[in-house]
């Protein structure tokens, strides 16, 4: 479909060229020159490396210098913390410890926009308030790729927790299933809780609180055990591994984040004359991914920092980010006619970020993936039958 793909193009261009402007409107002058620096991760896009160029091309005496700390997202906090910064870009995960330990300060988000209601409650500083520990610069869900050969045909969006509960689905379904160490223990995590939220919607509520009822989980994960132990599931470590299985071995189904599909899409149209289509589904209810910008509280140039912070996350960049694949945190980005018409599949993106569950948001959440993992593991892969330790060792993590 070329003239989808000219048009996001398109699309793109004209909004880079409108931050052009408002760009000016965060002009800030100093009598002496400031530089700031920025701690994150890496950028495998580089829709956020062309925000950060914009910023700086306007604001020569408020200068944003990127310090790309690679982590993984276990221990992202320890790095984070011992970096000196002005602004942090922060996993929705570590919002909850960096709070607690006070290495961030509360941040009013910017005018105009409307945060989708689970980024809000996972951000803010206290339930109703409008303050944030850190400003959303993206959000993200688990989505549900498909494979289309045949447009005529019927195409009726599948249910992942039955995909996996089926037996005649062999080996169709790619997903982060596996891990290779720390740098993809928690795409496991996150996995093994949407399979069980496939089963049972009760497992993790909408505000992260985990069920301790040890019942409970030995039932929902049972169809998962069940398919790893039958060979059913593709199970890889990590999203890029996880991509290319679904490539390489023309798979009908994957689980992955909706930041790879303008490219995925694209890939399989050119190359691959048997793809119909790419289309993405929602999962019944996905885990809660994202980033935030949040002001470190040391700072000495909390203005400047939260103008940055705000320009990087207001309605025009949220925009800009869409184009490159990134979910938008505002729902007024999702309303937007030009990025409906570019980008149509993020009406269901919406509609899974709505739904979506965080992951526990606690000052012990690395604890509590580290219980997880070993416990959802050996039971998956090894046949340990979970326990009382399970439940009481997630306990403990979140207390």
């Amino acid at each position: 479909m070329p003239d989808l793909y000219s048009r996001r193009s398109f699309i793109a261009g004209v909004i880079t060229a409108g931050m052009l402007s408002t760009a000016t409107g965060y002009l800030l002058t100093r009598r002496t020159p400031v530089t700031l620096t920025l701690v994150t991760g890496g950028d495998a896009t580089g829709g956020r490396s062309l925000l950060i160029n914009l910023w700086n091309r306007f604001n020569p005496d408020v200068r944003l210098d990127v310090l790309t700390v690679n982590s993984s997202t276990r221990d992202q906090y320890d790095k984070f913390a011992g970096t000196r910064a002005d602004i942090y870009n922060l996993d929705v995960i570590h919002i909850p410890r960096f709070a607690a330990r006070g290495r961030i300060a509360p941040i009013d988000p910017p005018d105009g926009i409307t945060l989708l209601a689970p980024v809000q409650r996972v951000s803010q500083v206290e339930e109703g308030s409008a303050r944030l520990w850190a400003v959303p610069l993206n959000t993200d869900v688990g989505m549900l790729y498909r494979r289309i050969t045949d447009k005529r045909a019927t195409d009726a969006e599948p249910e992942i927790g039955r995909l996996v509960a089926d037996r005649t689905q062999v080996r169709q379904l790619a997903a982060q299933l596996a891990t290779e160490g720390s740098t993809t223990d928690e795409a496991f995590v996150i996995n093994v809780l949407e399979q069980a939220l496939a089963q049972d919607r009760t497992i993790l509520d909408e505000r992260g609180v985990v069920s301790t009822s040890l019942g409970q989980w030995q039932r929902a994960l049972a169809p998962l055990a069940a398919a790893l132990r039958d060979n059913r599931i593709v199970a890889v470590a990590g999203e890029e591994k996880t991509n290319a299985a679904f490539q390489e071995r023309n798979l009908r189904y994957m689980r992955n984040w909706p930041v790879w599909f303008p490219a995925i899409d694209r890939e399989e149209r050119d190359k691959k004359p048997g793809t119909a289509a790419i289309r993405l589904g929602r999962l019944p209810i996905g885990v809660l991914g994202g980033q935030g910008l949040a002001v470190a509280e040391d700072t000495g140039y909390r203005d400047e920092a939260e103008a940055v912070i705000h320009f990087l996350t207001g309605m025009p960049a949220q925009k800009l980010l869409a184009t490159y694949g990134f979910a938008p945190t505002a729902s007024e980005a999702y309303n937007d006619p030009e990025v409906k018409a570019a980008m149509p599949h993020l009406e269901i993106v919406r509609s899974a970020v709505e739904d979506a569950h965080p992951r526990p948001m606690s000052a012990g959440y690395a604890d509590f993936a580290q219980v997880f993992r070993q416990h959802t593991y050996d039971y998956l892969y090894r046949g340990v039958q979970l326990t009382d330790g399970f439940v009481e060792g997630m306990q403990g993590a979140l207390r």
